[in-house]
């Protein structure tokens, strides 16, 4: 077989290292298939526009689906004598058909355009693979959260005690960032889904080949118009490794959550054993080791789209070798991104909440003050600079001699505000024994948004339909693709049997 089907301007060949060092079969594995539908795609469209005869495309498209076959069964290797899978496929055609037949396979075509489109299909699927596992975190969280609508917790900021709240709410807000990731990962899609193929190099082709008939062949929402933006940019692998950076993120902080929550310090909540591991040495340990392996995975997915920025920054305009070292990082953000989501749901699926631990932790600390203080604005007309004045002094001096919240006496307050506003208060045991009961807060929370249990109900129900209407987005782009498969599937089959 020749294996420089493209070199024809060189008279030497590579050695075996360079070659290696310039191959990209191991990353272009995953663009198999894709390489093997465009080009199908392509050559339909050279029959239809009278470029090449029937003849021939039957033998090019048997020809094909014989490699697709031989790989799917594990019959086919990719050597590193090939630059990419590009080559691979038109020296096996070649070697197939004869190069009379088989070197019109890449007529209107440069590898240039032929990558990119496969990249863009790929990437495309592997969206809607992330999408898939972002609903079912979504589901699970929610599952969860239906159960503890009214499990008081302590929200914190700055990592101390803030307010009083409930678990629900808590996975209600990481609920919202993961909606919001799907609707980044639907508007990437969108710019993703557009076909660069017969763009040519990098100035198309004087050929009469037809763009938008390769683009609905594949599947794709349209074509992206000008032929050097076409082959040069990246800018959609640069959007979704930052998408994908974004929902790690998320992914990372819930993680760290759950980590501290599940210590021995905090137990408010505690893995399932086929989410934890153990010490070598230590008997006692219960490690949650697949959370901090999300965190760890975070930084491979910023790393990779560090990667990314740094290789297109500095490229002239048009295609460039260096675009080759686009994929690597592009699949192991996909990948990490992957792996972590299925584990994470998981672990939300499986965990243990200790409700009574995060009530009792509730009640220990001094998370009801804010409560206080708007209720003495309410029932004495004291302005909230006031209050808040009175509260923290109360505050200071229940922590020096001791006293927790539900301690509180109207007349401590009383007395509090002649020494530190100079001026009376009267204040209703009622008041105070409402303000420090954690349960009572959580019910008189008014703003939208709030833990209050009401609140937290409605934002469940909103999420769960929210949930349902990007399961049925998502249905309808995999079905669009689904669907737009099988037709190039029997649009092949139909050129092989006649």
């Amino acid at each position: 077989m020749d294996r420089g089907v493209y070199r024809a301007r060189l008279a030497g060949k590579f050695d075996e290292k360079t070659a290696r060092f310039v191959s990209s079969l191991r990353e272009d594995e995953r663009i198999f298939e894709e390489d093997i539908d465009g080009t199908e795609a392509h050559n339909i469209m050279l029959h239809e526009q009278g470029i090449i005869s029937k003849d021939d495309l039957k033998k090019i498209l048997s020809a094909l689906e014989k490699l697709r076959s031989q790989k799917r069964r594990g019959k086919l290797e990719m050597g590193p004598e090939f630059e990419d899978v590009h080559e691979f496929l038109e020296a096996h055609v070649i070697r197939e058909v004869g190069v009379e037949v088989g070197g019109k396979l890449h007529t209107g075509r440069s590898r240039n355009d032929q990558v990119a489109v496969d990249i863009r299909m790929r990437v495309r699927s592997e969206l809607n693979e992330v999408s898939e596992k972002v609903l079912d975190l979504v589901e699970a969280l929610l599952k969860v959260a239906e159960k503890n609508t009214e499990s008081p917790m302590v929200l914190y900021t700055h990592t101390q005690h803030a307010q009083i709240g409930v678990f629900s709410h808590y996975l209600l807000a990481y609920t919202e960032g993961l909606l919001r990731d799907l609707q980044r990962l639907q508007h990437c899609y969108d710019r993703v889904n557009l076909s660069p193929l017969g763009a040519g190099p990098i100035g198309g082709s004087s050929l009469n080949i037809n763009r938008s008939r390769t683009a609905s062949l594949l599947g794709f929402d349209g074509v992206l118009e000008n032929s050097i933006d076409a082959v040069s940019s990246r800018d959609f692998a640069l959007e979704t490794a930052s998408a994908l950076a974004i929902l790690m993120s998320g992914l990372s902080r819930i993680a760290e959550d759950l980590i501290a929550w599940s210590s021995a310090e905090f137990g408010y909540l505690e893995l399932a054993d086929e989410y934890a591991s153990t010490s070598s040495i230590m008997p006692q340990k219960k490690n949650p080791c697949t959370l901090e392996l999300i965190r760890g995975k975070t930084g491979q997915v910023y790393g990779a789209l560090t990667s990314l920025l740094t290789t297109m920054k500095g490229l002239p305009t048009g295609y460039n070798r260096d675009l080759q070292e686009t994929k690597g990082p592009l699949w192991t953000s996909l990948d990490a991104v992957k792996a972590s989501l299925e584990v994470l749901a998981g672990v939300i699926s499986t965990l243990r909440v200790d409700k009574e631990r995060m009530r009792e932790a509730a009640s220990e600390g001094y998370v009801v003050a804010v409560d206080l203080a708007e209720r003495l604005v309410e029932e004495t007309g004291l302005s909230f600079r006031e209050a808040h004045k009175l509260v923290g002094n109360l505050v200071k001096e229940s922590v020096a001699s001791g006293v927790k919240p539900p301690e509180w006496k109207p007349e401590m307050l009383e007395e509090l505000a002649e020494r530190v506003l100079g001026k009376g208060l009267k204040v209703s045991a009622k008041v105070v024994r409402e303000a420090v009961d954690p349960q009572s807060c959580l019910l008189r929370r008014r703003t939208v948004g709030s833990p209050a249990p009401l609140e937290v109900k409605r934002m469940l129900k909103d999420c769960w339909r929210s949930l349902q209407d990007q399961r049925g987005k998502l249905a309808s782009r995999v079905r669009a693709l689904e669907k737009s498969r099988g037709m190039l599937r029997e649009t092949v089959k139909k050129y092989i049997s006649t």
